[in-house]
């Protein structure tokens, strides 16, 4: 290809054939590409917290369910028989804690009646009965005198003598009787009353806790057995679809039984494995383009959330966990998956086609081609997507680059350019891109 074709009277026309482009601005953008398997972001066990036969189920593989929503409902007959008796227990125990109270505060009273002393009332009620003792025992002594007379003087028998001194002895002793209990009253209250009066205060405090403790107990059975009865419901633990239902209706199980398998597929996650070369290059939040066999033609955008700390031992990669919003469900777990991973990017830059650049001892380099005439410079080379390469120093935009026929060239080297007089050359781009556009990068 670098023999020029024979001119006009079959001469051979002076320098090597090239091809060129001219160096343009672009935007070069590098990616990686892996295959990966789609899985669900988590995946959820849902067992029973009680044992039970399972008389209904609600939910069935592959329906979308929401946390806290009815998968499946137990045979509640058992566990309402012990509500009903948990409820009775604790009834009858309230009762008691009520007769407990009662009777502490009758003590309680009755101390304070004891500390406080007789009621006002109750003084001058044994005034009175002093007061009339007293007339009583007064009037027994006249009627006394009246006998001793009458018998002095053989009117009455001695028979109601003996009666009439009977009387004043009767009457004498309610005196002493009365004012005993008046002088009682007045007294201040004795210490043995006291003690008797409080210890019975603090038996029927220790009788009323002890009735109030077995009433909290009867409640935390109550509220128990209530508790079971309500998770005779099985209830979604979080949201998601059911990806696996594994019990059948009728059938009994224990609290180590699956019943459902939850898989959350919004966000769906790719984890890939990153070789050591790019993890300077990748880093979270990174967007990631996903396509897959079944649905063709459709990209997925995602974003890298999280990359190991460690590499593998053996195949020297990180593995990264990619994220992707599936509100649709059409990524599946089980499914294999292209994922493209941005790298860099770098926008407007100076690029030249690959073939453009020459590896040479002194670095690298291209052929500039001015008036026919290929010059040799060396460039400084910045990012590559496998087509265009960023040229960071060396060369400015616009300037024709040789990128055919320019490997054996030396500097200074005459050249002819193909097309009509010699002076055509493709523009800067990649293998098939139109003539007449600029650099485009690849899909």
């Amino acid at each position: 290809s670098r023999q020029g074709a024979a001119g006009p009277g079959g001469r051979t026309p002076a320098g090597a054939l090239v091809q060129v482009a001219p160096a343009a601005r672009a935007t070069i953008v590098l990616r990686s590409t892996h295959i990966g398997e789609v899985t669900a972001a988590s995946s959820v066990d849902v067992t029973a917290r009680v044992a039970g036969v399972v008389a209904e189920l609600l939910v069935e593989e592959g329906q979308s369910v929401t946390a806290g929503q009815p998968l499946a409902r137990l045979d509640p007959k058992e566990l309402r028989f012990q509500v009903a008796q948990a409820r009775a227990a604790y009834e009858s125990q309230r009762v008691q804690v009520d007769a407990a109270r009662a009777a502490l505060r009758t003590q309680e009273a009755h101390l304070a009646q004891v500390l406080a002393g007789p009621a006002p009332e109750a003084l001058r009620q044994a005034e009175e009965q002093v007061r009339q003792a007293r007339a009583a025992v007064e009037f027994s002594q006249q009627q006394l005198r009246r006998v001793e007379e009458l018998v002095a003087q053989g009117y009455v028998p001695r028979q109601q003598l003996d009666a009439a001194r009977m009387d004043v002895t009767v009457q004498e002793a309610r005196l002493r009787a009365a004012e005993e209990q008046l002088t009682l009253l007045r007294r201040e209250p004795r210490t043995e009353a006291v003690q008797i009066a409080r210890a019975q205060v603090a038996e029927a405090g220790v009788a009323y806790r002890q009735a109030h403790s077995r009433l909290e107990q009867a409640r935390l059975v109550l509220e128990q057995a209530e508790r079971v009865l309500a998770e005779s419901t099985i209830r979604a633990p979080v949201g998601g679809q059911v990806g696996k239902r594994l019990v059948e209706r009728g059938q009994a199980i224990t609290p180590a039984t699956i019943l459902f398998r939850i898989i959350d597929v919004d966000p769906a996650v790719i984890t890939v494995p990153v070789i050591e070369r790019d993890l300077g290059r990748v880093a979270v939040g990174v967007p990631v383009t996903v396509r897959t066999e079944a649905w063709p033609g459709q990209t997925f955008a995602g974003r890298v959330r999280a990359i190991s700390p460690t590499l593998s031992p053996l195949t020297r990669t990180a593995e990264a966990r990619i994220e992707v919003a599936n509100a649709d469900g059409h990524l599946r777990p089980g499914m294999f998956a292209n994922v493209e991973i941005l790298l860099d990017r770098r926008e407007n830059v100076v690029a030249v086609p690959v073939d453009a650049v020459l590896e040479r001892p002194e670095g690298p380099t291209v052929f500039v081609v001015t008036d026919r005439t290929a010059r040799a410079r060396i460039v400084q080379r910045g990012l590559s997507d496998g087509a265009l390469v960023e040229i960071t120093a060396g060369l400015a935009a616009g300037e024709l680059v040789a990128i055919a026929g320019h490997r054996t060239l030396r500097d200074g080297a005459p050249v002819v350019l193909p097309g009509p007089g010699g002076s055509g050359g493709a523009p800067v781009g990649r293998p098939g891109a139109p003539s007449s556009g600029g650099p485009r990068n690849r899909p």
